[in-house]
Order: structure tokens, then sequence, then C-alpha cells
């Protein structure tokens, strides 16, 4: 008899030149019982900041950005007396690579949560991030992960371009890479298409809900993340769009290796990311160094991992992932490890984070 109530999962897709493998455990979906399968959506979370960065640092090859470039010069209606902007000037490349200072919005959106689909507001979700204090007065001086950087970096590119971010990652990113099963949805909560069902546990969201620590919290809204963290796409998206961008493909070479090697130390966060670039982390690996970004979203956790020349790489999942230290990320990042090296590697298991 089939269980009732089977457990989320995980999967690996490792890529080796042109050699795929994939694993997988667990269901897409409890109610259904659905498999997971190596084509399914999901939700990225974090691993949305690359492609945003990507963007960025498009604009900056085109001579249409500077990274020097302040946000007070660039949004001068952001700034008040009493924001977190009237401070020292923050820059493009301090927002990219998180020295801005800036409070994290996500860590102040408890208070005004209502409903798994409520409708966040970008202006919004920057207004509670620039309410609060800076985490540090000077910025450039130490690494602070924020998502409300990125918020911001979709402002500008919207200001530069004058087309919104979703068209310009459209444009830029999706079409000429032919990312067909990948989208930037913000209004919609539902997944087009066959994809993976999130769980989390909802106790504190919602106390009351059936099945609090299993919840499905698939209908959650994106546009909670936004340029931050609200992309949904595949394994296989995520592996061809890193390849052809550390293959040179979507940056000029000088602003690639900016990306990967214009790095502050990442003290704080979760190992093994030992730095973190320009829309990049970097990681200690058991089998050299790695390029890539996590993205932990409400019910889903990713990671994504790539040799310097795109040609290794690995894309891990779970659908299980509730923002609190539930121990699951010890066992998926020695799997995980294992796959990209081809072995069981030496490097201790990440904390949760907001990567």
């Amino acid at each position: 008899m089939a269980d009732p109530n089977p457990n989320p999962g995980a999967f690996l897709l490792a890529r080796h030149g042109s050699d795929d493998r994939f694993g997988a455990a667990g269901v897409a979906d409890r109610s259904a019982g659905t498999p997971m399968a190596p084509d399914l959506k999901f939700r990225s979370g974090s691993v949305t900041k690359t492609f945003t960065a990507t963007v960025v640092l498009q604009l900056v090859a085109e001579h249409r950005l500077r990274l020097d470039d302040t946000v007070q010069s660039l949004l001068p209606d952001q700034v008040r007396t009493d924001n977190a902007l009237s401070g020292a000037p923050i820059t493009v490349r301090q927002l990219l690579n998180h020295t801005s200072g800036l409070y994290d919005y996500i860590d102040g959106l408890l208070p005004y949560f209502r409903r798994l689909d409520q409708y966040w507001p970008r202006d919004q979700l920057i207004s509670v991030g620039l309410a609060q204090p800076r985490y540090f007065p000077a910025p450039g001086t130490r690494f602070r992960y924020s998502n409300t950087s990125y918020l911001l970096l979709d402002l500008i590119v919207e200001r530069i371009t004058d087309r919104d971010l979703r068209t310009n990652l459209e444009r830029r990113i999706f079409a000429p890479l032919g990312l067909r099963d990948t989208s930037y949805p913000l209004a919609q909560t539902a997944i087009d298409g066959a994809h993976v069902h999130g769980y989390a546990d909802v106790s504190l969201l919602l106390p009351n809900a059936p099945d609090p620590s299993r919840f499905d919290v698939t209908a959650f809204s994106p546009s909670a993340a936004g340029a931050s963290g609200a992309l949904v796409t595949t394994a296989a998206d995520i592996a061809r769009f890193y390849r052809t961008l550390l293959q040179g493909r979507l940056l000029p070479p000088g602003m690639l290796r900016q990306m990967l090697t214009d790095t502050v130390p990442t003290a704080g966060s979760a190992p093994p990311a030992v730095a973190y670039g320009l829309g990049v982390y970097v990681y200690a690996t058991g089998c050299g160094r790695a390029y890539g970004h996590g993205g932990s979203a409400l019910g889903y956790l990713t990671y994504a991992l790539n040799s310097r020349d795109g040609r290794d790489q690995l894309v891990a999942h779970t659908n299980w992932n509730s923002f609190a230290d539930s121990g699951i990320d010890e066992d998926f990042w020695a799997a995980f490890q294992e796959g990209y090296c081809g072995r069981p590697g030496q490097i201790p298991s990440p904390s949760n984070s907001k990567d």
C-alpha cells in the first residue's frame, strides 16, 4: 500500500562535459505521489540573483551604467532624510556584492504577512528595507547578505532601460539561450506546467494549518522575492544558463572576469562559500573552487555549482525548506558535494541561510 503522506524529495543533476547524470528520491507532489523528475519546474530562490546581476553587468558593458555609480545619484527619489539611503553613498558594485550594509527586507516581512498568495509591491518591500538602520554605516567594508540590494538593482535596470526586469531577462537571457522553461512571475502564484510542489514548516505563519510541518506552500507569492529570488525554472535551464555565462557568451571577457574575481570574503555565511563576487558565490569544494549560487525560497532549496569553464556542473534541489534550523542540509550537502566532485567531499555542511 502506498504511503498516503510521503516525504518531500530531492534531486541532483550532474554534468561533466557532455555526460549527464540524474538522481532523485522522494516525491515532487505529496498528494499525488508524483516522483521527482529532471524536467519539473521549481522556484529557484536566490539563484535569480546571478540572472539579475548578468543584466546589470551587460548594461555596464554597454556603457549605460558604471559599477561606481551611486544609488543616490541613480535613484534620487528613493532618498529621504529618514531612511537608510541618507547616509554614505552606496555604489552599484556594493549592491551586487552585498557590501551595501542595507537591512534585508525579508527579515522585516513577518508583521505584514496575511496569506500565502499575498502580492507584495516592490516599493513596499524596498521601503521595509530602507526604513531600518544599516547593518553597518560604511558601505564596502564587509559582506552582509541583503535582498534589499537586488530590489534596488531591479529599479535601476528599469530606470536605465525604460523596461521592467522581466522584459530585460526575456530579451537578454531567456530567449537567446532558449530557456523555454524559465520565467519571472510576480503576480502569478500558480506554476504553469508540470512542477515541483514546495513544502515548509509554517507553524509561525499559519499556526492553525493542517500538517503545518509539511504544508504545501507552492502558491506562495513570488512577488515577495522579486529580483532577488522570483525565478521559476528547471535544473536543465539553470545548468544551461551558467555554462553559457561562464563560457563568455553573455558578458565580454573582462566583465565576466570581474564578476568572478571582484570578490569579498563571506565571513559568517554558510560554508563552503568563501567569497562573493558580482552576483555569484565562490565555493570551496573537495575538487577545487566552484562558482554559482544557492537559492532558498519558502518550500524550496536549490544549489548550483560550476567549474570556472562551465564544463563541470551540479544543480541540487529539495522541495522542503522552512527557513528554520531543521538539520535537513547535512545529508543534502553531502550528496551535493559527492555529485559535483564525483566523490564524497571533506567540507562542512552549510548552516541554513538566505543565500
